[in-house]
């Protein structure tokens, strides 16, 4: 007999070390291990240490999480977050089982935990993703966006089950930092080239410079705004450089190394333009690409390859023991996926944005 399962709320302790810990160091490891053993690769971690700065400041975005348990054993996590925003209506969770025991119902039970607490929150929109290593075989299913496919494997039967619909399809794409950086260097300078004087290129590492924090913010709402979204759930978020600065000391106290790379606007004094690049305390590990966005009115003066490859060349010297750079785009979002391609990022996975109103 399968022994009762055991559903606990996290709560942020003030340490990760503190005897206190266990559930939050546990939801971390669960959710690692599972994406580990789906994708047959470890470069999609969840670190505790840098995971509680963010639970331990919430102004700008709540987070939350449960952990399932059998016999005391961690078989299971869920971890949710959302904007503060007023109006907001989107929960977004990750939730999965420990490889030992799928098939069991713990992520079943756990979303209805979720669904509990969207209610208590007062949002009627549940969203996620689900990943998937490239190259399976057999039935897929496929975006309403008619980019990109993923199968129709254990993880995409349990959202369509369970009131979930596909709406957007990411890839996930990996860059060799040991290649040779010569062709990135020839990238950028034609880039900078047809961008012309209008455009400058700037560079800082986090904490952002004062003089660039308000124009940063901008450029960071409109992520909320700009970027391939089909018929997902986003609330328009509001920046200024009191946010700006406040993300900055929790990514300081999460021992994250950030590198920017933005292009200003001249005529404006703007940041129309931004990537971001990021790794852990662990230098040795993958480093992960987070935002790349060109505002919209700005498009078409190839920025997007100006900022990627800025940062990358940035980068092998802040980093040189780094292997590869991962970063997740909309498969409907060409013009960038262009850029990923022509600087040589390899697919490795597929991830399936999934929805549910409440």
């Amino acid at each position: 007999m399968i022994a009762t399962l055991e559903i606990t709320r996290v709560v942020a302790p003030a340490r990760c070390g503190d005897a206190d810990a266990a559930d939050f160091r546990d939801l971390a490891d669960v959710l690692t291990r599972a994406l580990a053993h789906d994708l047959g690769r470890d470069h999609l971690r969840w670190i505790a240490s840098e995971m509680l700065p963010a639970w331990h400041e919430q102004t700008y975005r709540l987070q939350g999480g449960f952990v399932a348990r059998r016999d005391g054993v961690a078989v299971g996590a869920l971890a949710f977050s959302g904007p503060t925003e007023p109006g907001a209506r989107e929960v977004e969770f990750d939730v999965l089982a420990a490889p030992e025991a799928r098939g069991q119902g713990i992520e079943a039970a756990l979303l209805d935990r979720l669904i509990d607490e969207a209610g208590h929150l007062g949002r009627d929109v549940l969203q996620t993703f689900s990943i998937h290593p490239i190259g399976w075989t057999g039935p897929t299913v496929t975006a309403p966006t008619a980019y990109g496919q993923i199968p129709r494997d254990e993880q995409t039967e349990f959202f369509l089950s369970h009131g979930f619909a596909l709406e957007q399809i990411e890839r996930n794409s990996l860059f060799d930092l040991t290649a040779d950086l010569a062709p990135v260097r020839a990238r950028l300078d034609a880039a900078e080239a047809v961008a012309g004087v209008e455009y400058r290129t700037v560079t800082w590492t986090s904490p952002t410079p004062p003089d660039y924090a308000e124009g940063f913010a901008f450029a960071l709402s409109r992520m909320s705004t700009d970027v391939p979204a089909s018929d997902l759930t986003y609330t328009e978020e509001t920046w200024d450089a009191e946010r700006v600065r406040t993300r900055d000391e929790r990514l300081r106290k999460g021992g994250l190394l950030v590198s920017v790379a933005a292009v200003v606007h001249e005529p404006t004094g703007q940041v129309v333009a931004y990537n971001e690049l990021t790794i852990g305390e662990d230098r040795a590990r993958p480093t992960h690409q987070w935002g790349t966005l060109v505002v919209r009115e700005h498009r078409g003066h190839r920025l997007g390859t100006i900022v990627k490859c800025a940062n990358i060349l940035r980068w092998r010297p802040l980093v040189p023991t780094s292997p590869f750079i991962s970063t997740f785009n909309a498969e409907e979002n060409r013009p960038m996926l262009d850029v990923n391609e022509a600087l040589g990022f390899e697919p490795v996975a597929s991830a399936g944005a999934w929805k549910r109103v409440l």
